[in-house]
């Protein structure tokens, strides 16, 4: 009886043997696809942040070619009252368009400059058309006591540039608001020059050299005045990108516009994998278990292996053409890599190595 058993079980095994031959030399193929998880992101993603010492900054990465297009950073002077708005028009899901409003910085402290430098060339002007008529009024003393305060203001300025000074080369000040103290000194010592122009020109009669240095004068400060318009105008923030606002959870975090026209598939590939990934393989992508509708394919693959749970990776870049209801930027999804037939045996002996790894 046993004999009986063993000598059918034998002839079962040989049956199984001999088929699983066959089957492995059949002149067929199966496709092969490499399972992965994939993140869904927008294809440029823009983020305005605050940092812990008022600077504010910007950043617009594009995550098709995998760098940050722009970074952008504003500084504002210690002391500076600093307002920063978002447009009223904007709330999470709103679509923007490119140089689309997005919020308005206001600075106290440029805002006095430009307005100290209207009254400045007002002034200026004012004393040129007083000179070129040929006018003269008593008014030395008060002109005598405009350019001591002028002085003494220069003066002033002049210690405190040369303390910031003294704390810039140590490291303990910015270069920045070391400039701008360096820039109001240099405004002063204008107002020293145009001063003492003024009293000359009350007590010994206005020269042509004269003229000409007010009219000078003048292109100083419409210059001045200039720059500083520009950059209080720079001050209304405008999207680089077209895109959808979204819900910000980070209180850093002021605003995030993503242009979500195309989504890019970002992968983690193990490095024992890579020599099955190629560009321009297709992709299936499954979100919520569901298979999606439409079609992406690897465009890059890095060459920098990072540590993730002690499996060394590499990142796989794949370009998603088309968009469902279930792609959210930021979604999981899980992904089929198309790595190409494969014969009996050789598929069989991938997913022996892969059991094995």
């Amino acid at each position: 009886m046993l004999t009986l058993i063993s000598r059918k079980t034998l002839t079962i095994a040989v049956i199984i043997i001999a088929l699983i031959s066959i089957i492995l030399v059949l002149p067929v193929k199966f496709e092969y696809k490499l399972k992965v998880q994939g993140k869904l992101l927008p294809q440029k993603e823009w983020v305005i942040y605050k940092g812990t010492d008022g600077r504010l900054t910007s950043l617009l990465t594009n995550y098709k070619t995998g760098i940050n297009q722009s970074y952008d950073v504003t500084l504002f002077d210690r002391g500076d009252a600093m307002r920063f708005a978002l447009s009223p028009n904007l709330h999470s899901g709103a679509s923007v368009e490119v140089n689309d409003t997005i919020a308005f910085l206001y600075s106290n402290e440029i805002e006095r400059q430009i307005k100290n430098l209207e009254g400045q060339l007002i002034t200026t002007k004012a004393y040129l058309s007083l000179n070129l008529t040929g006018e003269k009024e008593s008014i030395i003393e008060q002109e005598k006591n405009n350019f001591t305060y002028a002085l003494k203001q220069a003066e002033e300025q002049k210690k405190i540039v040369d303390r910031l000074k003294a704390l810039y080369e140590k490291g303990l000040v910015s270069q920045e608001e070391y400039e701008i103290a360096k820039g109001t000194y240099d405004l002063y010592e204008i107002n020293v020059l145009i001063s003492k122009s003024r009293l000359q020109s009350v007590q010994t009669g206005s020269k042509h050299e004269l003229i000409e240095f007010i009219k000078a004068q003048i292109i100083v400060l419409e210059k001045e005045l200039t720059v500083l318009k520009n950059r209080f105008e720079g001050f209304t923030i405008l999207s680089p990108i077209p895109g959808i606002v979204n819900r910000i959870t980070n209180s850093d975090t002021l605003l995030i516009i993503s242009d979500t026209t195309e989504f890019v598939l970002i992968s983690p590939i193990r490095v024992q994998d890579k020599k099955y990934i190629n560009p321009q393989q297709k992709v299936d992508i499954y979100i919520n278990d569901k298979r999606q509708n439409l079609s992406a394919k690897i465009i890059e693959l890095d060459n920098i292996v990072q540590i993730v749970h002690g499996i060394q990776i590499i990142t796989a870049t794949a370009i998603i053409e088309g968009k469902t209801n279930e792609m959210i930027p930021g979604i999981m999804a899980d992904c089929y890599v198309h790595t190409g037939s494969l014969t009996p045996f050789d598929y069989v002996m991938r997913m022996w190595l892969k059991m094995v790894n």
